[in-house]
């Protein structure tokens, strides 16, 4: 990581500063008209964006320290804080500049984590964020959309990709691929359940699950709407719920059969859930249209007003005891000390200019 870096005030929101090719993701992951309308709300009013770090991709909460967070971004790499957002580093080496698109912190040894990538695989570090190298035996250098830590079996990493879900049983050291049985290789999301193994949400928007111990996949989408999962999250040992692109999906069975739960929600385009681990009732949603929370389990949802004057976000991390929470989206993070009570921006420093490979100066 490179040195504490002192971050800027937090800049007005300027429209012009949303970059094209955000504005046609946007249009290609929720379909144009919604696309279109996603990025309109973004220009006008994306808060603490350092030029060139794009889209906030991924949030992680150490489970030792909520003043520990990395936020992954989609063209300014990975960010760390050790005092709860107050300063940040910018992560160095070969991971700089990335898309990172998946961060997961091991629970046993959080200075153990993982940063998965946007076609570079997955990268490692074992001091809290200071260095990292690549741990991409068998994996390749694939799309990584979701990482997930067994807490049962050390060493036990799961990442989801565009070509399929791969497990290391060495820290990421080397890669399986699990494929068997797996209808859709775009696996979008990964949950743990303690007693029922991994499930794994896909594009097409199946939800097929793998005990514990098996590397074949059977279908677990009862209920479910043919639409993308964009995230899992939870709740309990047979609570999960699953954001997709037609809504919000529970499952009190681990997964065997689900029901739609999306009264108060103004977005059916969901696409991050967040458990509070301290009240597994309490959750909170990244829509289109904003953040939403419930105290319930998901039977009513309320908008939640983050003082932001944009209202897209992608991402949610909550920390063990529930206090802290973090929410990500185009170019902006906000923090909450109180539960969502309150909110504030986190202005992240801009990623240092990426060096020129003797490839690039040919060209």
């Amino acid at each position: 990581m490179r040195s504490a870096v002192q971050p800027r005030a937090t800049e007005a929101a300027v429209s012009s500063s949303l970059e094209v090719p955000a504005l046609s993701r946007l249009a290609v992951l929720f379909g144009g008209a919604a696309g279109l309308a996603a990025a309109a709300a973004v220009a006008a009013g994306a808060e603490a964006r350092p030029p060139g770090a794009g889209s906030v991709l991924a949030l992680a909460i150490s489970p030792s320290s909520s003043a520990t967070a990395y936020v992954g971004t989609a063209a300014g790499g990975l960010y760390r804080t050790s005092d709860g957002g107050e300063r940040w580093e910018v992560a160095e080496g070969d991971v700089a500049g990335l898309s990172v698109s998946a961060v997961a912190i091991d629970p046993a040894s959080p200075a153990t984590v993982y940063a998965g990538t946007n076609g570079a695989g997955v990268f490692r570090s074992s001091d809290g964020g200071k260095t990292w190298s690549l741990s991409n035996a068998g994996l390749a250098n694939l799309f990584v959309e979701a990482l997930a830590i067994d807490p049962s079996s050390p060493g036990g990493v799961y990442a989801a990709t565009d070509g399929g879900v791969f497990r290391s049983s060495d820290s990421g050291k080397s890669w399986q691929e699990m494929r068997e049985g797996l209808a859709d290789p775009t696996v979008t999301a990964l949950a743990i359940l303690p007693d029922a193994g991994l499930l794994a949400g896909t594009k097409t928007g199946g939800v097929f699950r793998a005990s514990k111990g098996s590397p074949a996949w059977v279908a677990s989408s009862g209920g479910l709407a043919r639409a993308a999962i964009r995230g899992l999250a939870v709740g309990s040992p047979a609570t999960v719920y699953a954001a997709t692109e037609s809504g919000i999906f529970k499952s009190t069975t681990a997964g065997a059969d689900w029901t739609p739960v999306n009264s108060g929600l103004t977005s059916i385009s969901v696409l991050s859930i967040g458990v509070d681990p301290s009240s597994p009732s309490r959750a909170f949603a990244c829509t289109v249209t904003g953040l939403f929370r419930t105290g319930d389990g998901g039977i009513h949802w309320s908008s939640v007003e983050t003082g932001s004057g944009g209202s897209f976000f992608n991402s949610v991390a909550i920390d063990r005891t529930g206090a802290t929470v973090l929410v990500g989206g185009e170019g902006s993070v906000l923090r909450s000390g109180n539960g969502g009570k309150t909110w504030k921006p986190v202005a992240l420093p801009p990623p240092p200019p990426r060096e020129e490979s003797d490839e690039d100066e040919t060209q």
